[in-house]
């Protein structure tokens, strides 16, 4: 009875936190990247603040205009990147520096526990 309690108890710590684990900022990253290479303006909506929505849109039509081997050579290049950057995260911002003297890091902003890609004001 003792082992069987246990091993319930066992599986519901765990269940707990499959559930309370969110998405890293740089696996949203790709995700998003990746939905916009596509020109998936409403998987890219899902990682992404409200007030991003609109430049999904616009980025998305700009890549799916320009494709070619270099736009995904690109894009490819991007989410390699990706892998080795750097995370600074502060509360509930975070900021994805791709290299050492990157001026113009990507950001994110957690919304309802979620890290989402944000465009700053």
């Amino acid at each position: 009875m003792k082992k069987w309690f246990s091993l319930m108890l066992m599986f519901v710590v765990f269940g707990l936190m499959l559930v309370g684990c969110s998405d890293s900022p740089k696996t949203v990253a790709k995700k998003w990247m990746q939905a916009i290479e596509k020109g998936d303006v409403a998987e890219a909506n899902k990682y992404s603040t409200e007030r991003t929505h609109v430049l999904n849109g616009f980025v998305a039509s700009m890549v799916n205009e320009a494709k070619g081997k270099d736009t995904k050579k690109d894009f490819k290049e991007g989410l390699e990147k990706l892998d080795d950057a750097r995370v600074e995260i502060d509360g509930d911002r975070a900021k994805i520096y791709t290299s050492d003297d990157d001026d113009n890091p990507m950001t994110l902003k957690k919304v309802d526990g979620d890290w989402k890609v944000d465009v700053e004001k």
